[in-house]
């Protein structure tokens, strides 16, 4: 599996290095990213003085939303092209590096020697299915975490069947990258949360609308909400949040 997870590391490196990637780039309006974070924050309970690390933080579509719930943001990635786009943002935003700093580094190298103290909450959107070794991740991931502190994911609910349809017809995406989407059940991420020491480990959906519909219409965010409440197609819905806690120091 070393070798796999070197190979996607590099693929993942090399997809950054190519093409503009324009819908991964933070915008000044962006309704559909908003929502994402504003429902990760919400779920886990994220605070306005806390310490966050985001994996797989990109050129920081959801990272300057995030900032503004939490006291300091570490953005972690193994992309030196799209990390330093998110520096560009930052000193144009006039944000302190203090308070939004990033990290070149592939999340199975990182300890706590990159990126200081453990962290109160770690998070990261779209980035598990991504991971050739989930449990090796989550380990890592923990081990970065504050006793008590929380973890919180979104990932593309499977059960949806436009993901099928956006892996097939987006170009930035391919089947080698996305088919862990496919792999991703509520049991497995429950019962890999639970291997690595997690609990209160809650999964639920929400959204119904791409980023090319919501973003164009407050008419389409408006009827999300509707969607977001008829109970049967809760199980359908697009986004898949997953939120877990470290269990607190004993002794």
């Amino acid at each position: 599996m070393t070798a796999e997870r070197d190979q996607h590391v590099k693929r993942q490196r090399a997809f950054y290095e190519r093409g503009d990637h324009r819908h991964l780039r933070p915008r000044d309006a962006d309704p559909y990213a908003e929502k994402l974070v504003h429902q990760l924050a919400l779920g886990c309970g994220m605070q306005p003085d806390e310490r966050v690390l985001e994996i797989g933080a990109g050129f920081g579509r959801f990272s300057f939303s995030v900032l503004e719930r939490c006291g300091e943001l570490v953005a972690l990635d193994v992309s030196a092209r799209a990390l330093a786009t998110l520096d560009e943002a930052r000193e144009r935003r006039g944000i302190p590096r203090a308070r939004l700093r990033t990290v070149d580094c592939d999340l199975y190298d990182v300890d706590l020697t990159r990126v200081g103290e453990p962290f109160d909450l770690v998070i990261g959107f779209f980035i598990l299915h991504h991971l050739p070794e989930l449990d090796d991740a989550l380990h890592r991931i923990v081990d970065l975490v504050e006793p008590g502190g929380r973890v919180a994911f979104l990932e593309p609910n499977r059960r949806n069947p436009l993901f099928l349809a956006q892996v097939a017809c987006c170009p930035d995406m391919s089947w080698r990258e996305e088919k862990g989407m496919f792999r991703l059940s509520r049991r497995l991420l429950e019962s890999a949360c639970e291997r690595v020491g997690l609990s209160e480990v809650r999964i639920r959906t929400f959204g119904f609308f791409p980023p090319q519909i919501l973003n164009r219409s407050s008419l389409a965010q408006r009827l999300e909400e509707r969607m977001e409440a008829v109970s049967w197609l809760r199980g359908w819905l697009p986004m898949l949040l997953i939120t877990a806690r470290k269990a607190e120091r004993t002794g």
